[in-house]
């Protein structure tokens, strides 16, 4: 499946918005992994909304909130809060 072109960010936002839970949630969590992918879904924002897309995030920072102690995941969790409130 191509996903390039501006006709299919909102199927790259999610497939992104996946690999950051998955990142997050395997066996050996690999959080500044999750977080570096999770902010490439924030970038998505002001084009792409969607309720899928706004579930997938929430679904982010649930599985990304037992690593809130590391910096790049912290990081993450405040522009996620800030981005959501603010759209």
């Amino acid at each position: 499946m191509l996903l390039f072109g501006d006709a299919f960010a909102r199927n790259r936002a999610l497939y992104t918005a996946d690999i950051a839970v998955q990142h997050a949630l395997r066996d050996r969590p690999e959080p500044e992994a999750a977080a570096e992918a999770a902010g490439r879904v924030l970038a998505y924002l002001p084009d792409v909304r969607s309720d899928r897309l706004l579930q997938q995030l929430a679904d982010v920072e649930s599985a990304l909130q037992r690593h809130a102690a590391v910096p790049a995941v912290a990081d993450w969790l405040e522009a996620y809060r800030t981005t959501t409130q603010a759209g």
